[in-house]
């Protein structure tokens, strides 16, 4: 979703400049007679993406980081992970995420921000904004007894501003450990008898590229590089990565524009 099919504002319909692009809405229409499948994959929860999803005349859905699964506009809802050993409670301004907000703050001070309301529709995902180092602090989760939740980078983004010192602003999201979007796209797989060789991905961060592993090929928003250049390293564990020439929205038309018309 942001910094992909849109930009880092959060809208479809405007470029990473700004202007008016609008490419993407007709891609959509042509997909649909071809009888595509678009799934939004996001670190929204579940009734945001279906907002999202009505929008745009889709039905299917990835939200809370791969945390869950919709299909229909929400007739079936699937966890991607074994909840019964799930034992935290970040949502809803729960105690743990009172903790782990007090105690990222503390270790990071002025570059991470989270509020309890933010959290408050998601089921298993806390958000958190800033910019830190996520190996960092997921020491420190270990070490303060959260170390079944992973702090993951979900990319950069524009849609708030926070009195934080950062150059660019990161989604970050507090996950299951273990769980990540590829997790989601894996059980979709299952349940629909999807095959690899017709499933593509497409996203503009480090977490994103991990769908990788279960598509025929992933394509990385070129400006994902530009601002993340230690994601170069990542990109020698896939032989199916490829990089767009354009940037968000951009680069998410250049990619569909071109399976549109093969």
């Amino acid at each position: 979703m942001d910094g992909t099919l849109l930009n880092d504002r959060g809208c479809l319909i405007k470029d990473i400049d700004g202007k008016f692009f609008i490419d993407c809405i007709r891609l959509f229409e042509k997909s649909e007679k071809l009888g595509w499948d678009i799934v939004l994959v996001s670190g929204r929860n579940k009734l945001q993406l279906k907002y999202n999803a009505q929008l745009m005349g889709v039905t299917n859905y990835i939200p809370e980081l791969g945390c869950e699964l919709v299909h229909n506009l929400g007739d079936k809802v699937y966890v991607t992970f074994d909840i019964s050993s799930y034992k935290y409670d970040v949502t809803r301004g729960g105690k743990d995420l009172v903790c782990i907000i007090e105690l990222l703050k503390a270790n990071f001070p002025g570059k991470i921000d989270s509020r309890t309301e933010w959290s408050n529709e998601r089921a298993y995902n806390a958000l958190f904004l800033g910019d830190i180092d996520t190996v960092k602090a997921n020491e420190v989760l270990a070490e303060n007894g959260y170390g079944g939740l992973s702090l993951v980078d979900n990319g950069f983004s524009k849609l708030m501003r926070l009195n934080l010192d950062v150059e660019h602003l990161r989604i970050y999201n507090l996950v299951p450990k273990g769980v990540d979007k590829s997790s989601a796209i894996k059980l979709d797989k299952e349940i629909r008898k999807l095959q690899k060789n017709n499933c593509i991905a497409l996203g503009d961060s480090s977490e994103d590229l991990k769908m990788a592993k279960e598509v025929h090929a992933f394509f990385l928003m070129k400006d994902t590089i530009e601002r993340d250049r230690d994601i170069l390293e990542s990109l020698k564990n896939y032989d199916n990565v490829f990089v767009t020439s354009q940037s968000m929205n951009r680069g998410w038309a250049e990619v569909i524009g071109y399976f549109v018309n093969q």
